[in-house]
């Protein structure tokens, strides 16, 4: 039919973590990988499928060719086209976890397609006053002596200059130019988990660009994740789930707690998948997920999906293979392959086999003929629904740039001053909604005034130290005074809080606004 379709390569998140390393062995203990997270891995309430156990108690080592080779195999087998390899490169050209994929540009005979997703963010301890990954959050509170245990960065990310930047390419090429490499008209593919954190993103990609065609290599494919707007930098996006869609469901409130697990039904998420809409004007591919939790890295601090089951997987993968057909896109993401850590994985295990591989197979292998659908009404409510969020972002950061600019010509004029704000008021304890960037500001501030928040209030619970809670929004916190309301959307917030929270609910627009008057 002239209006078939070839469906796109199925591209599965890989981690390259499974295996002894030196600074994992100084950061946690002599021979952890994450498969210790994975063993030790409870279960917090009825149901809860914890631990996760490998078919045939696996516990491989990543590297062992062998099990390269079993994984190569596997995938062709049932129809994954390829790794998506989580690549870890730190300031002055510090890598992690690079064994695996070193070791198969060695090992030519393994026959398994691959790219690299570069996760660019710093690593840090759970404690620590940096942004950054988190990854063994359960683990933190073991004494070391190691790199880290002072600053809290376990390893730190810095995008360096020119120099670095040809460095890292210079690492990069070998990779680019096997035949394995994943490429999209010739064009290696390279993505950016956080592009927007990278200040010189544009002189970095220009380089690359530049020395790629130096190389004998017409362009680089470049993809970013966490977009909301075209990058000018980049050829395309990809829309990262499921923390996409669980962003999405815990800004409505279907976020269910268990035993202080928050946890978001399966279903429902990959709802929220194929609803979702592209960056406007910009091409954008899709990403499913074969389950999620990450309670054995973060205990009941963590995330769950419940539900999950390949039956559900393979209905719904269907629909985002049919979403990324209408769009003409070459790939569909899956996370991930042995994202064992956080329950995300296709390999089989010893509770439902080989479902979710199986399930993949059966969607490759489907018996009718793919064709791209008329989509233009959807299309059309589709643009209708970016306008709108763009509008609300637009709103969004102009109230937040004005916030900052005010406190920053009050600081300037030395009138910052919270305790009198507080005084004037009668309030001696208070405790802090929102503990993003705005929040973390607050927090610093309040401690440089020698004010102790009691507490922190936010819908993903990171630690800011021992002397410091953060409470998730439907928990039971001890009473305070007031309520300082970082976040943007306050009134909803206040109406949440109402009912459980006698103090009084402060947004930070008011304190500052007030303190102007002064």
């Amino acid at each position: 039919m002239e209006n078939e379709r070839k469906i796109p390569q199925i591209l599965a998140v890989y981690l390259p973590q499974f295996h002894e390393t030196k600074d994992n062995n100084l950061w946690w203990g002599e021979g952890f990988t994450d498969w210790e997270t994975v063993k030790t891995a409870e279960a917090y309430f009825p149901g809860h499928n914890q631990p996760r156990v490998p078919r045939n108690q696996h516990y491989y080592d990543l590297s062992q060719k062998e099990v390269l080779e079993t994984q190569a195999r596997l995938a062709a087998e049932y129809g994954v086209g390829g790794f998506c390899f989580y690549h870890y490169y730190f300031k002055d050209g510090k890598k992690e976890l690079e064994l695996p994929a070193e070791n198969l540009l060695k090992w030519k005979d393994i026959k398994m397609p691959f790219c690299f997703n570069w996760a660019s963010e710093s690593w840090i301890r759970s404690w620590s006053r940096f942004t950054g990954n988190v990854w063994a959050e359960k683990y933190e509170r073991q004494e070391t002596d190691g790199a880290g245990s002072i600053s809290g960065i376990l390893a730190e990310q810095d995008y360096g200059n020119e120099e670095d930047w040809a460095k890292h390419f210079a690492y990069l090429l070998p990779f680019f130019q096997d035949d394995r490499y994943i490429k999209k008209d010739g064009r290696p593919v390279f993505i950016f988990y956080s592009p927007n954190d990278i200040k010189p993103l544009g002189e970095m990609t220009e380089c690359w660009r530049r020395l790629a065609r130096k190389a004998g290599i017409d362009d680089l494919y470049l993809i970013g994740s966490r977009l909301s707007a075209p990058n000018p930098y980049l050829d395309a996006a990809i829309i990262y789930e499921p923390r996409n869609s669980i962003n999405t469901l815990n800004a409505g409130g279907e976020a269910g707690i268990r035993e202080g697990v928050r946890c978001f039904d399966y279903e429902r998420i990959w709802e929220c998948i194929n609803a979702s809409q592209p960056v406007y004007g910009f091409k954008t591919y899709f990403c499913g997920v074969s389950g999620y939790d990450d309670t054995p890295r973060r205990g009941t601090s963590g995330e769950c999906l419940i539900n999950a089951a390949p039956d559900i997987f393979e209905r719904q993968l269907k629909a985002l293979v049919q979403k990324s057909i209408n769009a003409e896109n070459e790939f569909l993401f899956v996370n991930a392959w042995n994202e064992w850590g956080e329950g995300m994985y296709l390999e089989p295990d010893m509770t439902d086999g080989y479902g979710y591989l199986k399930a993949i197979k059966n969607v490759v292998n489907a018996s009718y003929h793919w064709e791209k659908t008329d989509v233009k009404e959807e299309a059309q409510e589709a643009v209708k629904a970016e306008m709108k969020a763009l509008n609300d972002n637009v709103q969004k950061f102009k109230s937040l740039f004005e916030l900052i600019d005010r406190w920053l010509f009050l600081e300037q004029e030395r009138r910052v001053n919270f305790k009198r704000y507080f005084q004037d008021r009668g309030i001696h304890t208070v405790a802090i909604y929102g503990m993003a960037a705005l929040g973390k500001h607050v927090l610093i501030q309040l401690k440089r005034e020698g004010i102790a928040p009691l507490f922190g209030i936010d819908r993903y619970v990171g630690q800011f130290g021992e002397d410091f809670k953060i409470f998730r929004p439907e928990e039971e916190f001890p009473a305070v005074d007031a309520v300082i309301i970082t976040a943007y959307d306050a009134d909803s917030i206040g109406r949440q809080l109402k009912d459980r929270c006698e103090g009084k609910m402060i947004t930070l627009c008011e304190v500052i606004d007030e303190m102007a008057r002064w």
